[in-house]
């Protein structure tokens, strides 16, 4: 067993503001561009309206807040709430009163088909 420490940052690119980012996993290969992270959005936060480089998996574990696509329609979201954003889709979230939230980035759809 390896102990490790997993360090945050502050969420600043797009106009954000109130989140931090904790990068949960990173695999270079065989899949590039995977990736696992907790978000966590405090009171009155954003994320700024981006294009997503991958298919993104925002899955709401704690807390409150929304998503948005580009047409701006605020779909609210609580804890066991998921939103699935395909490749270049703009799109923006954020919570009035804090949220924790995992996202899961991949080339491939991380959702098994239904």
């Amino acid at each position: 067993m390896k102990h490790v420490h997993l360090s945050s940052r502050e969420l600043d690119a797009f106009g954000s503001s109130g989140v931090t980012l904790t990068p949960h996993a990173r695999v270079e290969q065989p899949v590039a561009g995977f990736a696992v992270d907790v978000v966590t959005y405090g009171a009155g936060s954003t994320i700024g309206r981006h294009p997503t480089a991958l298919w993104q998996l925002l899955v709401v574990v704690r807390g409150a807040g929304w998503a948005a696509a580009a047409d701006d329609q605020q779909v609210p979201l609580d804890a066991g709430d998921a939103v699935l954003w395909e490749p270049g889709e703009e799109h923006t979230s954020g919570s009035a009163e804090g949220m924790v939230a995992v996202v899961v980035q991949s080339p491939v759809t991380p959702l098994p088909p239904v």
